[in-house]
């Protein structure tokens, strides 16, 4: 009898409250699969996905199965470079057990729905806060080198808008991509907001989120913006059905990713040297991991190592 595991990537933290926080993660969805599951870090914490993937590939067995799923919000290099090529060395190194590589968590009207929750909880908390009517709202994600997962913040932040009471709905990233937290509330403040509720698009608690508290309550103290905070995604029943419906695509072979618009394939504004670049990762301790980049020729499927994203 053929063995399943299944093994949940997280980015990893210096902070050992946002471990604790995914390794309950980890425990509520082995509950709800019924399955084994198990964590490990892209960095900052232990195992790391080499140990990770060896201890799930020896628990599974010969002719077992492993389900790989990145719990991130969104696709970028790490879904794409770093677990790609770790799962990958993983395939080669345990030939005889079958390796499946869920897609990220989001986007999802799940996830745009619990975003809601949070804001609403926020305001309830909050004395003296203006009507939701009244109220702006900016969405923050981590940001991104790859345009793709940045564009998804843009996407969540217009689902958020739609059909729900709030004056409007901006976005902005904490690092690496534009616009900034203070660029955008000095587009709140140009706009005329009086009162912001502020969306920490984060999973977990750690330094992002923590920066996203800092930077925008200092803006917002120069603008003379009232500031609401909303908590981060976790924990919570909406999260981990995301992540069930990501595990069961990967079992149903039916799990993909859009190429349309991948700066791996197209020549997108800035990133055009990126077409077709060689896969690696910093992020598999012990190895030399490096690997093409390719596409799959049927184009079902976002594949960046050989049959990555496959079952």
């Amino acid at each position: 009898m053929t063995s399943m595991v299944t093994l949940l990537v997280g980015h990893g933290s210096r902070r050992a409250e946002a471990i604790a926080q995914f390794n309950r993660f980890v425990v509520d969805f082995a509950a709800l699969s019924g399955q084994p599951a198990h964590s490990c870090f892209l960095e900052l914490a232990e195992p790391d996905m080499a140990s990770g993937l060896e201890r799930a590939a020896q628990e599974a067995g010969a002719g077992g199965t492993v389900v790989v799923l990145p719990i991130f919000l969104g696709a970028a290099n790490h879904e794409k470079n770093d677990v790609a090529t770790a799962i990958q060395w993983a395939r080669q190194r345990f030939s005889e057990v079958a390796f499946r590589y869920a897609t990220p968590l989001g986007p999802h009207a799940k996830l745009v729905d619990l975003l809601d929750l949070r804001l609403r909880e926020a305001h309830q908390r909050a004395f003296g806060a203006l009507p939701l009517e009244e109220s702006s709202v900016l969405v923050v994600g981590r940001g991104s080198s790859d345009p793709d997962s940045n564009s998804e913040l843009a996407r969540t932040a217009h689902l958020l808008f739609e059909q729900r009471p709030y004056r409007f709905v901006t976005y902005a990233f904490q690092a690496v991509a534009r616009p900034t937290i203070e660029e955008a509330l000095h587009y709140c403040h140009a706009a005329g907001a009086r009162q912001v509720l502020v969306a920490p698009y984060i999973l977990f608690t750690g330094r992002v989120y923590e920066d996203i508290l800092t930077v925008s309550s200092q803006v917002a103290a120069r603008r003379g913006l009232r500031i609401i905070h909303a908590t981060y995604l976790a924990p919570h029943p909406l999260l981990l059905e995301v992540a069930q419906q990501r595990w069961q695509e990967a079992l149903e072979s039916s799990a993909a990713m859009t190429c349309d618009i991948c700066k791996y394939r197209f020549p997108m504004a800035g990133y055009e040297a990126q077409v077709g670049q060689p896969q690696y990762t910093h992020h598999l301790h012990g190895s030399h991991a490096h690997h093409e980049h390719t596409h799959s020729p049927e184009g079902s499927e976002h594949v960046h190592t050989e049959a990555s994203w496959a079952p």
